[in-house]
């Protein structure tokens, strides 16, 4: 059997991808939703602000995520991850510094903030691993009034 070279790391977001993963299931809520409009429009508008990319292991989308610049310096990071991360836990996460360490570099950031919804522990894991430290409490902060921590990476 002959093995051909697969594709690990990150390249070009697409508004497909983030379409992809929708409708496969985003990881976090356990969700699949099929793409209507406002969706297909969020997603463009994410390839068309050029801060974004999709993330790769073994030529599988892992996920997609970016960076929404929120003044000079100072940028806060959204991420959505498929379900293929669970067959790829450690690459996913080396993939996942890959990009943020472009993303930061590419936009000269020295704070990077996000928010990790209570419950949902693999967020907070993955934050920690990143070097993110939580600065506080958002009580009712998400879409279903379920609690979020703000975690922030500063670079000097």
């Amino acid at each position: 059997m002959i093995e051909t070279e697969t594709y690990t790391g990150i390249r070009e977001f697409v508004a497909e991808d983030m379409v992809w993963v929708i409708e496969r299931g985003v990881k976090e809520f356990g969700l699949k939703a099929m793409a209507d409009d406002h969706i297909r429009e969020l997603a463009q508008a994410r390839e068309d602000n050029g801060q974004c990319i999709t993330g790769v292991v073994k030529d599988e989308i892992i996920g997609c995520g970016g960076i929404d610049i929120m003044w000079d310096t100072v940028g806060e990071v959204w991420l959505m991850l498929s379900y293929e991360v669970n067959k790829y836990p450690i690459k996913t996460y080396e993939v996942i510094e890959e990009g943020l360490e472009k993303l930061i570099k590419n936009n000269n950031l020295r704070r990077i903030q996000g928010w990790g919804r209570i419950g949902f522990h693999q967020s907070h894991t993955l934050f920690r691993h990143l070097g993110f430290q939580p600065e506080g409490l958002a009580r009712k902060y998400g879409y279903d009034g379920s609690d979020f921590i703000l975690y922030s990476l500063i670079r000097d």
